[in-house]
């Protein structure tokens, strides 16, 4: 026997009277196991979970209860169809629900359960907020100061740009349906009447189908809105009701946060007939004790127009439209005078200006005094030049002063500019280019020579694959994109834009040859394949540019250490690798989605030799999910596969109720074990 040295730990012994233990604690049932975890037990016998039913108001269509949820321990809102609603709603209340909950903003309210009760009748619950809406702070006795109504209504245009980004229009915005707090909580609420953007009026498209064939009315014959805020061609059978419908409603809205009032009051008939002609007319003449600015009412009426394409191009223009006037800006709306314009520069640079024009007419008396006087006081002649000059020094500060301030303003326009990039070149690519170009261009005006707005044209340059103009203007050597210089350099040809796109050999060929030239700029090559992606018409087949862009993520000189199959028939993909391979570029710049979105499939299957991290496949629209190949599965994060419906785990694995928690779908998800070979 070897003896051990007196200071070393002595060798393991497992005690088996605690694993004895362990297992007698795990098959726990009945009393034993309510003793060990009471409120396991108490969960686990739980079927109806929402109780304590307190109706807090009804509309045409459901009722709104606040009710406890037991398994939560929360007070939530519950919406109901009224007992006098049919299963003609019931489709239609469901929809309003799936499609609620598809949309994930701050300022849209959340549905977090749909189902049908024990008396087969849908329900779903929302957050419970309070009952302070646009409405209510906007009229009454004491409404909420402008500002604050006008920061309200910045959130709401927010809330439907990114609804609108996403395909959807809500077609009944008015004050009642936005909840508005004192603490600045806004949330845009009933989507009963949205709309899928292509959607037929039958409701072709699938999820969510419009309520029924009947143009503009209900089932029951009455017309879809509320009057007063409804855009005029929502009145017309089968007339286009798209986005700018929604502006004409955020028109409306403003127009209450204005006057205290809907623009179209009276009887039905008379609203009716209002909301047709869509005569507005000046705001200013109609309250004038409103002290109504011209510039909102200028956005008003532009809003509001009767003929859609006289509105704003898109919900984004009229809320940048609101931010130049919260700003000391004027808006395009108002088409202002030089007079206007000169009047917002001296409201917004008060101390420059009147410093100057102190300065101006100090120098002025003093000239008229110093000609009046020159024979008698010429000895004091020299005095007043002195203070002249002094005056004019002055002046000249304060102007090198505003100067420092159109350049601080040029930089922060290149920064927002930058902001806009980052926050949406992967979601909406080509509207995000053009939006920061603007940016830059107002930059560049304000500062020609400003470092900042010109590293971001060299950026959206390089992005768009416009290598040719980026060379125009290369970045400084200490600069952080100074390394773009080696694409450019190495395809100086290249001068492509939205429209003008290159062919996927050329496409293929540059990333191709991008790792010998600079192996770290994987967010760079993502950013130019989304934006070249969402330029196509998705006729081209994108299967070798995505090949070459995961060999540059993963550092292979080529294609040879995985195959990719893609069958644009069966709409589906086979990918095989034989090690670790990643899928998604995961840093700062990167959208850490899976590359592979740039194929449209729903069938993936993979066979991977090396661990597969499934949060890589994360925002593929993938419905089938085929994994029975792959040797080792990381499910240690979790992955947004909103599509999925049917996932296939290798046979005998262990851990599947593990996975499917870590998936966010919004289908129901089946497990299928995979057979064994032979």
């Amino acid at each position: 026997m070897t003896k051990l040295p007196p200071d070393s730990d002595p060798p393991y012994r497992p005690d088996y009277r605690l694993h004895s233990a362990f297992r007698e604690a795990v098959n726990l049932s009945g009393d034993g196991l309510e003793t060990l975890c009471p409120s396991y037990t108490e969960l686990s016998a739980m079927e109806d979970h929402y109780d304590d039913a307190v109706l807090l108001g009804s509309g045409a269509v459901k009722d709104v209860y606040k009710t406890f949820n037991r398994r939560t321990k929360s007070w939530v809102a519950m919406a109901r169809l009224r007992s006098d609603r049919g299963p003609e709603f019931y489709d239609w209340f469901i929809h309003e629900a799936w499609l609620t909950a598809s949309l994930n903003h701050p300022n849209i309210i959340k549905v977090h359960d749909v189902g049908v009760d024990e008396d087969g009748r849908p329900y779903f619950v929302m957050d419970l907020k309070g009952n302070s809406t646009l409405a209510d702070r906007s009229t009454g006795v004491e409404p909420s100061p402008q500002r604050e109504l006008l920061d309200v209504f910045v959130k709401v245009c927010d809330a439907v740009a990114y609804a609108q980004s996403k395909g959807v229009v809500h077609l009944d915005l008015k004050p009642e349906n936005i909840q508005a707090d004192e603490f600045g909580e806004v949330l845009v609420c009933d989507w009963g009447l949205a709309k899928v953007m292509g959607e037929t009026e039958e409701g072709e498209n699938g999820f969510p189908p419009s309520l029924s064939p009947l143009g503009n009315t209900t089932l029951v014959g009455q017309i879809k809105g509320s009057l007063g805020y409804l855009a005029p061609e929502q009145l017309i059978p089968g007339a286009t009701k798209d986005f700018r419908s929604d502006l004409f409603a955020l028109g409306c809205v403003l127009h209450q946060i204005l006057t205290g009032q809907a623009p179209f009051c009276g009887t039905v008939d008379e609203r009716i007939d209002a909301t047709k002609r869509a005569e507005i007319g000046s705001l200013r003449k109609k309250y004038p004790e409103r002290n109504i600015p011209e510039a909102l009412e200028a956005v008003v009426l532009k809003s509001t127009s009767p003929d859609p394409d006289d509105r704003y191009a898109s919900v984004v223009e009229l809320r940048q439209e609101i931010a130049k006037f919260l700003g000391g800006y004027s808006t395009l709306a108002e088409k202002p005078s030089f007079v206007r314009e000169a009047r917002l520069f001296v409201a917004r640079n008060q101390v420059p200006v009147l410093v100057s024009m102190v300065a101006i007419v100090a120098i002025s008396v003093l000239g008229v005094l110093s000609v009046q006087r020159v024979r008698q006081q010429r000895a004091r002649a020299s005095h007043f030049a002195s203070q002249a000059d002094a005056a004019k020094s002055l002046y000249q500060d304060e102007r090198e002063r505003s100067e420092q301030q159109l350049e601080a303003l040029a930089k922060d326009l290149a920064t927002s500019a930058s902001e806009v990039k980052k926050l949406g070149i992967y979601l909406n690519p080509v509207e995000t280019v053009r939006e920061a170009r603007k940016l830059v261009a107002s930059a560049l005006k304000l500062n020609p020579v400003s470092h900042n707005a010109k590293l971001q044209q060299f950026s959206l340059d390089c992005i768009t694959l416009n290598f040719n103009s980026a060379l125009q203007s290369p970045v400084r050597p200490q600069s952080r994109l100074h390394d773009y210089l080696l694409f450019a350099e190495a395809f100086p040809e290249f001068d492509f834009s939205e429209h003008d796109r290159p062919t996927i050999s050329q496409l293929t060929h540059c990333f191709q040859q991008a790792y010998q030239l600079n192996p770290n700029r994987r967010a760079l090559l993502e950013r130019i394949a989304a934006y070249d992606h969402t330029t196509r018409d998705g006729a081209d087949d994108y299967t070798p540019v995505v090949k070459a862009l995961l060999s540059y993520i993963n550092g292979f000189p080529d294609d040879s250490g995985f195959q990719l199959n893609f069958d644009a028939e069966r709409s589906s993909l086979h990918f095989r690798c034989d090690a670790a391979i990643r899928l998604a570029v995961w840093n700062d710049w990167g959208s850490n989605d899976c590359v592979l979105r740039f194929l449209p499939f729903r069938s993936l299957s993979i066979d991977s030799a090396g661990p597969l991290f499934l949060h890589d496949l994360s925002g593929l629209q993938v419905e089938r999910l085929d994994l029975s190949d792959c040797q080792t599965l990381v499910a240690n994060q979790q992955v947004q596969l909103p599509q999925l419906r049917q996932i296939i785990v290798p046979d005998g694995f262990v851990d599947s109720d593990s996975l499917v928690k870590q998936i966010r779908s919004n289908q129901r998800i089946d497990v299928i074990d995979s057979p064994e070979e032979g």
